[in-house]
């Protein structure tokens, strides 16, 4: 995390008008009235000379001051804060040629694959704390020219009265207790369950205006959200056991939630979730010298039966030509084929290296998904890692058509 002083804002300026040019579309859609359709930026280069505009270093030096200088007009050099990340990795993924989806890796799949991203996070605030404005900005590139940046969340937040918060923009919600499933997430982004902790920070919020009433010891929060769609949470502390209640409504119908954890003494907490069609319940225990146990129970009504699943199976055995085989890897979605699953997560940290195993099973045919990341911070700000996730299941079995048989990572991060 850095903090800008009044001599270093100008020479920010410049550079941060430059990384803001490519998010200007997707944060005018956030906090402005403009119809602007999601960000996806082109290489420059495909479009040769003549799509290229003669006058954007010029705009990209008013966009950037412009908002810079929104934000550091009415606030101290303490109160801004500016940090991020930016990391390469390269993976490794033979193809799995006992995959009826992938028979001679027909995809034709890459065996070496590489990207890299960054991510930034602007919050400016006074010291009063009467308003907040929250900007994350990230973009992708991956070999072969394939390149991307959103405003994963950018917002205002308001707080006229100290029972009252008014949020406007693009917000990244974290609803629900569970680590690897949230059942009662309806206005947050879906987690995927071999990498819950969003460790690429590539989460996109949701476009809302949220207001948010502390009334004695119970927090409500009221959501505005597109096309109509409104939602709500009520938070209270019972008894010792953090409780909420979820709504969300939009054109296609109504669902409810609630969920609940509870801590006892200093190692152990218990949580867990329920809603029309899904459930969760879980753990996690800390041993000594850090070490972090999770362990949770899913059962998912949009999962495939067993007589939905024994009809892909069939589809896919049958699969003969392109039209066939794009349509039965098209229904596969792995950790999505059955209804019920298990997860385990073990973290083991010890100085400045940190192993992590997650282990998830589909509880019908026992397939298992088993994934090994080790970490190193070779620096205060610098780290390294590999991961390894392997495949495993009989014939016929969930995780046995995966079209790769594992996927092994690389990669480096820098923390600024």
């Amino acid at each position: 995390m850095v903090k800008i002083s009044r001599l270093e804002r100008w020479r920010f300026a410049g550079w941060l008008g430059g990384v803001l040019a490519a998010e200007w579309e997707a944060c005018a859609a956030v906090l402005f009235p403009a119809d602007v359709e999601g960000l996806a930026v082109r290489r420059r280069d495909a479009a040769g000379p003549a799509g290229e505009d003669a006058s954007a270093p010029f705009r990209n030096a008013i966009i950037g001051a412009f908002l810079f200088m929104l934000v550091v007009t009415s606030a101290h050099a303490e109160t801004f804060k500016f940090f991020g990340s930016a990391g390469a990795e390269w993976q490794l993924t033979p193809a799995n040629a006992a995959s009826t989806l992938n028979p001679r890796n027909i995809a034709g799949l890459p065996y070496r694959s590489g990207s890299g991203d960054a991510v930034a996070f602007f919050d400016a605030a006074p010291d009063s704390r009467v308003w907040k404005f929250h900007v994350k900005l990230r973009g992708d590139a991956a070999e072969g020219g394939a390149q991307r940046a959103d405003a994963g969340e950018a917002f205002v937040q308001l707080n006229p009265k100290p029972w009252l918060d008014i949020t406007i923009g693009r917000v990244i919600e974290k609803w629900g207790t569970g680590y690897a499933w949230n059942p009662t997430a309806f206005v947050s982004p879906k987690k995927n369950p071999a990498d819950p902790s969003d460790r690429r920070s590539a989460n996109v919020g949701v476009d809302m205006i949220r207001t948010d009433l502390f009334i004695r010891g119970t927090n409500v929060s009221l959501y505005a959200l597109n096309d109509g769609a409104v939602a709500g949470r009520v938070y209270r502390l019972i008894a010792g056991t953090d409780v909420s209640l979820h709504f969300h409504r939009d054109g296609d119908g109504t669902k409810q939630g609630i969920s609940a954890a509870r801590v006892f003494g200093d190692a152990l907490e218990l949580h867990g979730e329920i809603a029309r069609r899904h459930a969760l319940i879980g753990g996690q225990y800390t041993f000594r010298g850090n070490v972090n146990l999770v362990a949770e129970l899913y059962h998912g009504g949009d999962g495939l039966d067993e007589n939905a699943f024994h009809a892909f199976q069939s589809a896919a055995d049958f699969a003969h030509d392109a039209k066939s085989f794009r349509a039965v890897n098209a229904a596969y979605s792995p950790l999505r084929m059955a209804r019920t699953y298990g997860f385990i997560r073990v973290d083991i940290p010890h100085d400045k290296l940190d192993l992590e195993l997650i282990a998830i099973s589909n509880l019908r045919d026992g397939s298992l998904l088993v994934r090994a990341t080790l970490s190193l911070r070779v620096r205060p700000n610098v780290s390294i890692y590999a991961i390894d996730t392997e495949f495993a299941g009989a014939r016929g079995s969930e995780l046995s058509y995966m079209q790769v048989r594992r996927v092994t990572t690389a990669g480096a991060r820098y923390y600024f």
